[in-house]
């Protein structure tokens, strides 16, 4: 028979052994909250930079096709455009703009115009191809995080929704708007954020 010592040691030994487990399972759970919680913090500041390149992917657009059109523009917008560049991007003719295709020369970069029911990221490739959009000029290298690539845009002549106005105006052809698709990214390549706007420029009013 085991001494009474003997009997406490053994119950020691369980009772440290069981502990030292619950300990262990503890500290497990808690890393891997510690670890899910930096992977939730490092997205949304992925998800935060992709969206603020997106937006200036955006204003860069409106502003292109502000200062091309002589529409009014946002405070600070200086584009600077050259004679065919401004052609391509009149709202009356759409000089730029060849339907089913994208434009790839300096005149027509970004231009697109997609067939009925297609969409212009899938005829632009927009976040695998970069000959088929405008880019952002990159980030400055003192910025923390870069994105892993540059924002772009593409633009495509849309029709007015808004027939009725047309037609009270008398207006002797259909009317045609701009859109502008723009796509920005964070520091991992998966995480995206693409945005939409549509632009009614001066041209184009009733």
């Amino acid at each position: 028979m085991l001494s009474r010592c003997a009997r406490t040691s053994g119950f020691s030994m369980i009772a440290v052994t069981g502990a030292l487990i619950i300990i262990g399972l503890l500290m497990v759970g808690a890393l891997h909250l510690v670890l899910d919680h930096n992977r939730r913090a490092a997205l949304s500041a992925d998800r935060a930079l992709a969206m603020h390149e997106a937006e200036a992917a955006l204003a860069a657009a409106e502003c292109e096709i502000a200062i091309a059109t002589d529409t009014p523009g946002r405070e600070g917008c200086q584009a600077e455009l050259d004679a065919a560049r401004i052609a391509a991007l009149d709202p009356v003719t759409l000089a730029g703009f060849v339907p089913q295709q994208c434009g790839q020369d300096s005149a027509r970069r970004g231009l697109c115009w997609p067939k009925e029911g297609d969409s212009v990221e899938t005829l632009s490739g927009l976040l695998l191809d970069e000959r088929n959009a405008i880019l952002l000029p990159p980030p400055a290298d003192d910025n923390w995080r870069q994105p892993a690539h540059r924002a772009r845009y593409v633009i495509e002549p849309i029709r007015d929704a808004l027939l009725g106005q047309w037609i009270h105006a008398n207006a002797s052809r259909a009317p045609v708007l701009f859109r502008i698709t723009a796509v920005g990214f964070g520091t991992d390549e998966a995480v995206n954020v693409r945005l939409q706007t549509v632009y009614r420029s001066r041209g184009t009013e009733p």
